[in-house]
Parts: structure tokens; sequence; C-alpha cells
């Protein structure tokens, strides 16, 4: 390290200590309870990120179609999927398309609703999914007379996908973390700067209390 950024440093250093040491010991424990509730929300936060894949897999028989996926209520995708006119023994003529994508969501119990509109074909239908943190999940879409979805399993099975009830609690308590440690954080910086603005307002009060001393004995 550079003696001149050394130097910074321990001066920046130097400042916090004095300021943090001006304040109460009350302003002094609720400020390390924000930097703790602090690191606590960085973690919750973490936790709660996109941290499993859904990999949409969709077959259609349209020229063009629009595709959107929702995840709890949210759109999370949407896609313009394509076909190509294909001719069955030289003769008779089928329209068949693919697409596929993959979308990043958090772990846990999650509806997926897919929609799927064409001219002439408007579909909605909603799949209950779990999902694993680091694990990837298939949904295979099919638009057929009517839309169907089903998670595919390995092996190209399809079958529907196992909840479990203990993922979706560690969603919810994520969130709460989220709320309490923010909460906390909000407290304890309001009382930090009163003790501050306290403080300040008594050095001030202090200081025009000794400058009329200073002018009485001058004269």
């Amino acid at each position: 390290m550079p003696p001149s950024l050394r130097l910074s440093v321990a001066h920046g250093r130097a400042r916090i200590s004095d300021a943090v040491g001006r304040l109460s010991p009350k302003a002094r424990f609720a400020l390390s309870l924000a930097c703790v509730a602090v690191v606590l929300l960085g973690i919750a936060a973490v936790w709660s990120l996109p941290s499993a894949t859904l990999r949409l897999v969709c077959r259609h028989d349209f020229r063009s179609a629009d595709l959107t996926v929702s995840v709890d209520g949210e759109v999370v995708h949407t896609g313009a999927v394509t076909g190509a006119v294909r001719k069955w023994f030289g003769v008779f003529e089928r329209t068949e398309g693919s697409y596929g994508t993959a979308v990043r969501v958090s772990s846990g119990r999650h509806l997926v609703a897919v929609r799927l509109r064409a001219p002439g074909y408007d579909r909605t239908r909603s799949i209950q999914g779990d999902f694993s943190r680091g694990q990837e999940s298939t949904l295979s879409i099919d638009s057929g007379r009517d839309l169907s979805l089903a998670w595919r399993v390995t092996g190209g099975a399809s079958a529907p996908e196992p909840g479990s009830p203990s993922s979706s609690w560690l969603k919810y308590a994520s969130s709460i973390l989220l709320t309490i440690f923010g909460s906390i954080v909000s407290a304890s910086i309001g009382v930090v700067v009163q003790d501050f603005l306290r403080s300040r307002k008594a050095r001030l009060a202090e200081a025009g209390a000794i400058q009329p001393q200073s002018s009485k004995t001058v004269s």
C-alpha cells in the first residue's frame, strides 16, 4: 500500500473513531446493532436472490405465437415463437415449431403460469413446481388442441413435480428476515442521528455561553 494511501486510511479511521467516541453509550449500541443487522440483511438478500433455473421447452403448431410465462403472478419471460410448414408423405402440410429458453427463479415452491397466443388460439394454464437451489427444472409446453404443461424428469418422461412445504417456508422466512433487519437498521440510524443532533446542539449552546463570558472579561 502506498504511504499516501496508508496515511489517508489512518486519518479516516481516526476521524471515524473520534466521531463514534462522541456518541452516547445508547447510540453506540444502536450503531453496533445496525452494523450487525446490515450484515444479516445482506445474507438474507443473497439467500432470496434467484438461485434455481426454470427451463422452458415449447412444442407448437403455429407459424407465429406469443409466449408469456409468469411465476407467482409476476411475468418472468415473454417471447415470440415461430414454426415452419412441413409436408408429410409429400402431400399433407403441417406446421411445427419448437422454442426453448431458461429463466432464473428463486428456490422454493412456485405457481408457474403459461399463456400461448396465436391467431384463433389463446390458452393459459398453470402448474405448481418446487425449485431446488442450484438445480434446473424443465417444463414441457405442448399446444395441441389444448395447452398442456408437464414437468420433465430424467430420461425424458413427464411427471408432476413434487412439492416441498419446507421450501416455501424458507421463502417466507427470508422475506420476514428482510423486513425485520431493515426495520432494525432504520431504527438504529434514527437513534444515532438524534444523538448526533443532540450533542451538536449541546456544543453550540456551550459555545454560545462561553462567548459572552469572554467578551465580558475583555471589557
